[in-house]
């Protein structure tokens, strides 16, 4: 935040200086021709600080670290390092990039957003001269957060590509005008849960929803979908942003004593992490989970220990994809960078499990589809011919002077391919809806797996969208 100063009280405006009054150093930085932003949620809680207005409050303290999102991250890294690479996409350019944490709430979120406008230094950025240094941010992850980057780039005319916020609500142009996604929008989500519940003739469910808007344009749109079928909602219940175990436990309470056991929960996997500990503690058995897709893959679940309480959950996870070379990226990051305590020779393989899980990455490849999307937007529009070009009076953007807007024109018209998929965006910023169908079940170790039962194709006429192979499902209580 800059805070113009001077010893006179009433200066010319052209006298006032810009005094840097406090600075959030990014994780990662690397320069180049043109920056990118990023930002992750590298820790999944917060402890926030005294406010009580007799001094300057310290920030929000971020606790218990990530990996897999911190996976994300480095597939950000590695994205742009082979475009860098590449002698086909921007050659004779390099990308840069300056990525945050937002510590998967919103107030960090904030935070990030407005460091990461002001340049690779904010201690030496210049002010309002030019173009953004900035041409687009790769982020955020909840809905939550993303809601409150977008707000804050739009008025700076920045895209924003998201790789994890699904919330509807991002389909108002109004609102969100520069606001772009490689995951399906929440809205074909619904309809695959709502589908989900009547082919198996579950009755009664249950609805659980994280205090965001995510959870609240979702819930909605269930309800919106359940009508006119034979399902019936027994309750709904919120779990607090700021996590609260008394609140927790009251919702548990309610899970135990309703008859119906089928739970559909709309949560992230900050919010889920310590519910779902508070469950396994008040020993309730035979809930069959249906997960959505912030949670569905979350590898923070699979121990062994969660099986007895999360074994047979079902639900729809991202698409999933192939990135050569991410295992051994993965490896050349150093832990000292992490984690102060460490000598630099320690493995983060040893410590973090889920941070080495490139499998299968869902979200991973999509934080390397967006990468992709900006690069090859930023190419076709360096490849613009003077007196063809789609701006005024059919000129170009300039090179070395490149305006996010006129970046977000070729964002939006970009069509490319990737591992055999193709990319592109809608006039709303949606990509194309596609949804593995995961269950939960046992592995060799007793850890949980997630087998792919089936698949949702929003392609797919109406009504013919969900493909199911229900002969390899396991439900809960190993039905």
């Amino acid at each position: 935040m800059y805070t113009p100063i001077s010893s006179n009280p009433s200066p010319p405006s052209s006298a006032k200086v810009c005094k840097l009054q406090n600075s959030f150093e990014p994780g990662f930085v690397a320069k180049g021709d043109y920056i990118i932003g990023g930002i992750f949620p590298l820790h999944y809680n917060q402890e926030m600080p005294d406010l009580n207005c007799t001094y300057r409050p310290p920030p929000v303290k971020c606790n218990g670290f990530d990996p897999r999102a911190f996976r994300w991250a480095q597939t950000m890294r590695l994205a742009v390092e082979e475009i860098n690479q590449s002698a086909e996409l921007l050659p004779n350019y390099t990308l840069g990039y300056k990525i945050f944490d937002s510590c998967a709430y919103p107030l960090t979120g904030q935070r990030a957003a407005l460091a990461v406008l002001n340049g690779l230094s904010e201690d030496d950025s210049p002010t309002c001269s030019g173009a953004s240094p900035l041409l687009a941010v790769i982020g955020e992850s909840g809905s939550a957060q993303s809601i409150v980057v977008s707000r804050i780039l739009q008025p700076f005319r920045i895209p924003m590509i998201s790789y994890f916020s699904s919330c509807a609500c991002f389909t108002d142009r109004k609102n969100h005008p520069t606001f772009f996604r490689v995951i399906p929008n929440d809205d074909y989500q619904v309809k695959a849960i709502a589908q989900l519940l009547v082919r198996f003739n579950f009755t009664w469910v249950g609805l659980v929803r994280g205090d965001h808007e995510y959870g609240r344009f979702a819930v909605q749109g269930l309800l919106r979908e359940l009508q006119g079928t034979k399902v019936c909602v027994a309750y709904q219940e919120m779990i607090p942003l700021l996590y609260n175990r008394k609140r927790a436990l009251e919702i548990l309470q309610v899970m135990r004593s309703s008859t119906a056991k089928v739970v559909v929960v709309f949560s992230a996997e900050g919010e889920m992490t310590p519910f779902l500990r508070d469950y396994m503690t008040q020993n309730i058995t035979g809930i069959q989970w249906v997960a959505s897709e912030a949670w569905v893959t979350a590898s923070v679940f699979t121990a062994s220990e969660y099986y007895p309480y999360l074994g047979g959950t079902i639900g729809f996870g991202i698409r999933k994809g192939q990135i050569s070379g991410l295992s051994d990226y993965l490896r050349t990051v150093n832990p000292r960078s992490l984690f102060p305590s460490c000598s630099g020779q320690e493995s983060l393989l040893e410590q973090h499990s889920a941070y080495m899980n490139t499998s299968s990455p869902r979200v991973a490849y999509n934080v390397y589809k967006a990468v992709y999307a900006f690069a090859h937007s930023l190419h076709n529009l360096l490849l613009c011919q003077p007196g063809s070009g789609p701006f005024q009076y059919n000129s170009c953007a300039q090179s070395n002077n490149i305006y996010p807007w006129q970046l977000q024109h070729y964002l939006q018209e970009v069509t490319f391919n990737i591992a055999g998929e193709e990319v592109n965006f809608d006039l709303k910023g949606d990509s194309i809806s596609y949804y593995d169908i995961l269950n939960w079940q046992r592995g060799m170790g007793g850890n949980i797996e997630y087998v792919n039962v089936g698949l949702f194709d929003g392609t797919k006429p109406a009504g013919e969208e969900l493909l199911i192979q229900e002969d390899r499902i396991m439900w809960a209580g190993h039905q």
